[in-house]
């Protein structure tokens, strides 16, 4: 009987030992691997495509970025690749929650990928802010080599470069293990940052609300409760859609926010109005839930919450069924800014502390409906 001939998987390696870089195939035909060895450690993921000289010349490239950041740490100098890195195995990073962990990473490595990961920090300068702006304004901006082909406006410019901003002054304040400052001086200090002069930040009218909310429980009687608990209590709906029912405290009529689904890592208790006690009640009677259980459980998975996706389309088919037109700049927020402006001759204070604010800075009643 002939046996069938095997295929052999591809593989090669790059580097020496001790700093090595194997490429590999899981199965013939598949992705191809990614399998880093740097001292002793090792750091493996799929490259996403099958191109051979491609993953060879990425392969090369990673290589030369960690010898280029052994020799900077050797010499005393501080990299661009080589702060992403320190940065993103902080305290101050991995203290965040893993959703901005992973967007921050993804922002790094824009910032890195185009500005080059062997180039020292000393070296940034304000034109260097110009540069990458300008490069992403018109979609030129490269992203590990692949360029994104896509326009963006200056807010997310902006939200790019806080994120090595921010990396910046984490390296001032940190030290070496000889006691020096990791960074002597921010270079990009007094460099301002691309601003959006005209933001979008439509504001929802309580005529709107209410067209919503007649039509919610034709699309799922969950839309209708979260309309009414994001309108109540000015919660962005990353909260309200991850509270759970032992959250809820019906005798002492309050709500408990937890920190680990607040934006900002703010956990509070708050007074509930009898409308919004009134409606969890009523849901809480229907399903009968308790304890750790979501107040909005995803149908394919009661126990855990409704995805943001399916909460987003949801909304959106209110708005086809209510024969509205949902506004540029948000969907849920416009909620939120509802519930600020509503209250703009309450205290700031007050105000803030309602909704989630851990300062009053960024908590100016909005009143504008662009």
């Amino acid at each position: 009987m002939n046996k069938r001939k095997r295929t052999k998987c591809w593989s090669k390696s790059v580097g020496e030992r001790g700093y090595r870089i194997r490429l590999y195939e899981a199965r013939p035909g598949s992705p191809i691997m990614r399998s880093a060895h740097i001292n002793g450690k090792e750091d493996r993921k799929s490259l996403g495509h099958r191109d051979k000289e491609l993953a060879t010349r990425q392969a090369y490239d990673l290589l030369k970025a960690v010898l280029a950041n052994e020799t900077a740490i050797e010499r005393e100098t501080l990299t661009i690749g080589l702060l992403a890195s320190l940065y993103s195995e902080s305290l101050r990073h991995l203290s965040k929650k893993e959703r901005t962990q992973r967007d921050d990473v993804r922002k790094l490595q824009r910032v890195v990928a185009f500005l080059g990961a062997t180039r020292d920090v000393a070296s940034l300068s304000g034109s260097d802010v110009e540069r990458y702006t300008m490069a992403r304004r018109k979609g030129h901006a490269s992203i590990i080599g692949v360029t994104t082909g896509k326009r963006v406006k200056n807010r997310t410019i902006e939200a790019d470069l806080l994120t090595p901003s921010r990396a910046l002054h984490w390296a001032m304040r940190e030290r070496t293990r000889t006691g020096e400052r990791l960074l002597k001086e921010n270079p990009l200090f007094g460099v301002k940052l691309p601003k959006e002069k005209n933001p979008t930040r439509p504001v929802m009218s309580h005529d709107e609300y209410l067209q919503l909310l007649v039509v919610a429980d034709r699309i799922n009687p969950l839309l209708k409760l979260a309309l009414v608990v994001a309108e109540g209590t000015g919660r962005r709906i990353s909260a309200v859609r991850n509270l759970l029912w032992e959250d809820v405290d019906f005798p002492n009529s309050a709500i408990r926010w937890r920190a680990e689904n607040d934006k900002n890592g703010y956990e509070q208790v708050v007074p509930m109005s009898d409308v919004i006690g009134g409606a969890l009640l009523a849901q809480r009677n229907v399903k009968r839930a308790i304890g750790n259980t979501p107040v909005f459980p995803s149908p394919q998975a009661p126990l855990k919450p409704c995805s943001r996706h399916l909460l987003d389309d949801w909304l959106r088919r209110s708005y086809g069924v209510a024969e509205l037109q949902p506004r540029p700049g948000g969907l849920w927020h416009p909620i939120r800014r509802k519930w600020v402006t509503e209250r703009k001759d309450y205290p700031v204070k007050d105000v803030a502390a309602a909704g989630g604010w851990r300062d009053e800075q960024n908590n100016a009643p909005v009143v504008s409906t662009h």
